[in-house]
């Protein structure tokens, strides 16, 4: 066959990530002709990048979504010059694979000629239109889905076909694309008596979810025999997930890729880490460490000790925490190099008094200016000593002395220790854990959710601390995924593990940078929040990432049954009593209730603003709601849509 593909290519800095290549050496095998459509931004990587298997390659505005970068290529082409194709192949980068050759999807659609078009998978639609915006039907219908369609000759020939694209208005938003485009256009042609189908059929799963590409991936690898996977699998929220399953669906796809299948794994590790944010593809894989109070492998727990350099970097200010603190360090293998600040010369003394006991490589003790206090003193005194290191732990001596009651506080010391150095075997084990995934770069805590930390669940960990972080990360260069609406896996209250590597660039303050001082942080009397210092222990997941590792986080098994348990105190807690307002019977109903009522409260009476309120963005959206007139605001909300697009919204499907 003749056969033209259309490629759809956009991300925001315009670097073509390997497993798109890999997509395309498969795909070109089936293609007569390939035209890749590029919205917005082709770094000179990525033109090279597709170069390899085309010359033809349109750069437009980032303007229409993927519609109109097919409306281009197809408007490019011409009805006329395209007729000569037998198929005209459209598909785009949000998927991945193949892990089986595509060309036995082409040889069996083939051998059904009766076909005006067809496609990879189906969407089975919905009852209701979960779709905001201006409704062709009060129903999503079942249709092909956009990421992979083929047209063929006597379709394109139509008149039915060249009128729909002709008369294509422009694409504003995701929605506008689903409404105008993909969720439509199955049902329009069929109407019209055109044929269709897709290879992945999946009528037998039809009532046990509407979208099998994505909830049930690995029934359509495994017993469909469907070459590709969505890229999305590894950053759909948990949350949308936790509608239809038990969260079990991108685990299960991972594993069947990684059992079952060549396909190279390090191209899912390579994007994920890249573009995605840590919150959802570590939930959705599963990569919060559980470590056992006994070593686990002790030929690797060896081969760590006696090949790589172990650091244990500690600021340490009051005396009456001392004891807690060297038994903490006790549990360190001998191995290790023990950095300690601290402010005066005394301190100092009964610093090296209290460690001189503990089997240890070395311990150093400097003292240094009080200003900043722990996250200072790592920066800009400790963290340069590291150089060198493989692996190490900060902690420092924390006591909340403005929390009350001490309890509170205390347990926040205790959800800090307890899940990073346990016992000594709970270090080793965390060792070995490094050492078995070269991609983890940082291991934190989970951050307190009793008492006041309550607020913690409320606000993703954020307080008043969103745009101070953002600031700081682009003031250090780090261009990763950043969202005041996911939680940061961050290290609060300063006591964490890292891969010495993955913070190299924070330590030097940014790319070639200078360093740390003691400048940089504001003199006492703090704040309790909102500070750099809070910015900085924000900040550690993004260093990391943009390093090219991953953070998450860490829990010993037995503090992970209390989490879980606590966990199910506050859910209970809070939807018993909203279960006699809202409906209750699953998360998605939950959920979109108390979506609703919170946007009521917003808006209404009692103009509530919501945890984010102290953000400059919303301080400004508030301000100008409040005191101008509701057709101007509006108007003004319309005009910021149209030139800068939806706060937040996503691009694929």
């Amino acid at each position: 066959m003749k056969r033209l593909g259309i490629f759809f290519f956009f991300e925001k800095n315009g670097y073509v990530d390997d497993f798109i290549l890999y997509y395309m050496a498969d795909l070109v095998k089936n293609l007569t002709e390939l035209v890749v459509v590029c919205n917005g931004k082709l770094s000179e990587q990525g033109r090279a990048a597709f170069s390899r298997y085309t010359q033809n390659i349109i750069v437009r505005e980032n303007k229409g979504l993927d519609v109109w970068a097919y409306k281009t290529a197809l408007d490019r082409y011409g009805w006329d010059r395209l007729a000569g194709f037998d198929e005209v192949v459209m598909t785009n980068s949000t998927l991945m694979g193949p892990v089986r050759p595509l060309s036995e999807m082409f040889e069996a659609m083939a051998e059904n000629q009766d076909l005006d078009f067809w496609g990879l998978s189906v969407h089975h639609g919905a009852e209701g239109n979960p779709f905001k915006g201006k409704h062709i039907y009060d129903y999503l219908p079942v249709h092909i889905q956009s990421h992979f369609i083929v047209y063929r000759r006597r379709f394109l020939q139509s008149a039915d076909l060249q009128q729909y694209w002709d008369k294509m208005p422009m694409i504003e938003s995701y929605t506008d694309s689903v409404q105008r485009y993909e969720a439509v256009f199955t049902k329009i042609f069929a109407d019209k008596g055109y044929k269709w189908d897709v290879y992945v059929r999946t009528d037998d799963l039809r009532d046990f979810t509407d979208y099998p590409m994505l909830v049930c991936p690995t029934r359509l690898l495994r017993d469909k025999k469907c070459p590709l996977f969505k890229r999305r699998s590894f950053m759909h929220p948990l949350e949308a997930y936790l509608n239809d399953t038990a969260g079990e669906p991108v685990r299960e796809l991972y594993a069947y890729l990684r059992d079952h299948t060549d396909y190279p794994l390090e191209l899912i590790w390579s994007n994920m880490i890249r573009t995605m944010h840590p919150y959802d593809f570590t939930r959705n894989l599963g990569l919060t460490r559980l470590i056992q109070p006994t070593l686990q492998d002790g030929a690797l727990a060896a081969r760590v000790r006696g090949t790589r350099r172990i650091a244990l970097a500690m600021h340490l200010y009051f005396p009456d925490l001392l004891a807690s603190s060297t038994a903490f360090a006790a549990n360190f293998p001998p191995e290790t190099d023990v950095f300690i600040s601290t402010d005066t010369e005394e301190k100092k003394a009964a610093i090296q008094a209290a460690f001189a006991p503990l089997a240890l490589h070395s311990v150093t003790v400097l003292v240094v200016e009080n200003r900043g206090r722990d996250v200072a003193a790592f920066l800009c005194d400790l963290a340069p000593r590291l150089a060198g290191y493989d692996y190490a732990c900060f902690m420092h001596d924390k006591k909340a002395v403005q929390t009350k009651p001490g309890s509170v506080g205390g347990s926040f010391g205790y959800v800090c220790n307890e899940n990073v150095c346990k016992n000594a075997d709970h270090v080793l084990n965390i060792l070995c854990e490094f050492e078995r995934d070269p991609r983890l770069g940082l291991l934190c805590p989970p951050f307190p959710t009793h008492g006041l930390y309550f607020m913690n669940l409320c606000s993703g960990g954020w307080g008043p601390n969103f745009d101070n972080t953002k600031t700081l990360c682009k003031e250090l260069g780090f261009d990763v995924p950043i969202s005041g609406e996911k939680s940061p896996l961050a290290p609060f209250g300063s006591v964490f593990w890292f891969r010495v590597k993955a913070l190299e660039q924070l330590f030097s303050k940014g790319q070639g940078g200078a360093g740390w001082r003691h400048e940089d942080f504001p003199p006492e009397p703090l704040p309790q929040d909102g500070t750099i210092s809070h910015a900085i222990e924000r900040v550690y997941p993004f260093a990391a990432q943009a390093a090219g590792y991953y953070p998450a986080q860490v829990m010993s098994t037995e503090f992970a049954v209390t989490r879980c348990d606590a966990m199910q105190a506050y859910a209970g807690g809070l939807v018993r009593p909203l279960a006699r307002v809202f409906d209750c019977t699953t998360f998605g109903n939950a959920a979109l209730s108390a979506t609703g009522f919170a946007a009521r409260r917003h808006f209404g009476l009692f103009r509530v603003y919501g945890p984010y309120a102290n953000t400059r963005r919303r301080h400004a959206r508030n301000w100008l709601r409040d005191h101008l007139p509701a057709g101007l605001y509006w108007g003004i909300w319309r005009l910021k849509r149209a030139v800068f697009g939806p706060h937040g919204a996503p691009y694929e499907e």
